[in-house]
């Protein structure tokens, strides 16, 4: 766990060179250090003035040597990003000047932080709670801009904001029981079992209706894998190419091009898409072709997702069909491509074909329907986008904790269905508010917390 009383330091920016490095100093002795590696070119006084960029030398206090020009910035304790006091020294981007400089200040008495410790200071000063620390993360890593919303969102408490009505009706509950037990012999206005049961259902409904937002949210927040299988020659490449927008597999009237799989990272309405272009699948005696094959079935067994291309130019071929019977029951959405050319399909065929997952047609060559598929890819993968202030769970450990606490919720409400004593359901009602608790950190432990801020990069 931190220790309140040391000075930390680190580079904040990113490592490596740029125009600005920012260097951050968070704890007691902050201001102090500041001011020993720190010359103001125009005199401040005796304290250093609060949320104010000075100009000035940065310099090495035990050799007087100046290391560079720039800007410091002072945030007093209680109104800075970790509750302590804070100073943020700009400078140079230069690898070589940010090591002089945190060498001078590990010097003067400061420690080097360890990865995510501003950020866990400044969840045990109380400046944000568990949730929001863990979306800075995430924010940092975000590859797409959804993401980076999403993210944002909770850092700005969302998920903290919403959870509390629904732990405070939980707590109404356990306040009526606890009345119940300790005020036995009291006239005191308790909610009936039924109406207390009520409310328990009315707690779960919405917990599950959270949990089933993990789905989405943890697509949204990881990326997800999109296979594109077919026989040969229908088209898949040329699908591969057009979702990327540039030509990354080769494309060729002989069938079989493609013998291996062909992967690229990309995103689709802004959530992050691994694409995997797969070999065409068909009986051959070509022992390489064949290898491609089995890597072909083994990326559909791995993928989330599964675009099944079909030749709509082409009369219905046995080989789509046992294509079809294969991904029976795995998330394909059949895609008709060469909708350039005459149409050899009719429409009860296709719709028989891609049975309830439904179908779309595009022109890989022309680029017709590529912009419309991929809005049925999220559509079909993630299902329909949730209201704007809707909860969305990313989290895979909040989830885990939802889960949880609906478990507990049922088997409180079915101590009271059942008649027994408010202790049984008062132990289930404490064990879920405790998992609520545990989203926030208001119920946590130090090795959690630990196990948590390690994943950071240095420097948050």
């Amino acid at each position: 766990m931190t220790e309140f009383d040391t000075t930390i330091c680190a580079l904040s920016s990113a490592p490596g060179r740029a125009g600005i490095a920012v260097v951050r100093i968070s704890g007691p002795q902050a201001a102090e250090l500041g001011r020993q590696v720190f010359i103001a070119r125009e005199p401040t006084g005796a304290a250093l003035p609060p949320r104010r960029a000075l100009l000035g030398r940065i310099v090495d206090p035990r050799s007087a040597d100046d290391l560079d020009e720039g800007l410091l910035t002072f945030f007093p304790a209680g109104a800075s990003y970790t509750g302590e006091e804070v100073v943020e020294l700009s400078l140079h981007g230069s690898p070589v000047l940010v090591e002089a400089l945190l060498d001078a200040l590990c010097a003067l008495g400061a420690q080097l932080a360890e990865p995510g410790e501003f950020t866990l200071r400044a969840f045990l000063h109380g400046r944000i709670d568990l949730a929001q620390a863990e979306a800075v993360r995430d924010v940092i890593e975000a590859k797409t801009l959804t993401q980076a919303q999403v993210a944002a969102r909770q850092r700005a408490g969302e998920l903290s904001q919403q959870l509390r009505p629904v732990k405070q009706l939980l707590i109404d509950v356990v306040v009526q029981l606890e009345s119940a037990v300790e005020f036995v012999e009291e006239d005191l206005p308790l909610d009936s079992r039924e109406r207390i049961a009520s409310k328990l259902r009315q707690l779960g409904n919405e917990l599950d209706r959270w949990i089933a937002s993990f789905r989405r949210g943890r697509l949204i927040r990881e990326g997800f894998t999109l296979a594109i299988v077919g026989r040969p020659n229908v088209g898949k490449s040329s699908v591969f190419n057009a979702l990327l927008s540039h030509e990354r597999s080769i494309v060729a009237e002989l069938p079989g091009t493609t013998r291996d799989l062909v992967s690229e990272s990309t995103s689709i309405e802004g959530v992050p898409v691994r694409l995997l272009d797969t070999a065409g699948v068909r009986e051959t005696g070509d022992r390489i072709e064949q290898l491609g094959v089995d890597r072909s079935f083994q990326a559909i067994a791995d993928a989330d997702a599964l675009l099944l291309v079909i030749d709509r130019s082409t009369r219905r071929a046995p080989e789509d069909d046992v294509l079809r019977e294969r991904l029976s029951g795995l998330p394909a959405l059949a895609v008709f491509n060469k909708a350039d050319l005459p149409d050899a399909w009719s429409d009860a065929e296709r719709e028989m074909f891609a049975g309830p997952a439904g179908h779309t047609s595009v022109s890989a060559l022309t680029g017709s329907g590529i912009d419309a598929l991929r809005k049925v890819i999220m559509c079909h993968l993630l299902g329909e986008p949730p209201e704007r202030d809707g909860i969305l769970v990313t989290n895979l450990r909040h989830a885990r904790c939802l889960e949880a606490a609906r478990e507990a919720l049922t088997r409180a409400a079915a101590a009271l269905d059942s008649r027994l004593s408010e202790e049984f359901v008062l132990a289930d009602l404490h064990a879920a508010l405790r998992k609520l608790g545990a989203i926030t950190g208001e119920t946590t432990v130090e090795d959690l917390l630990g196990e948590i801020f390690s994943r950071f990069c240095i420097g948050k």
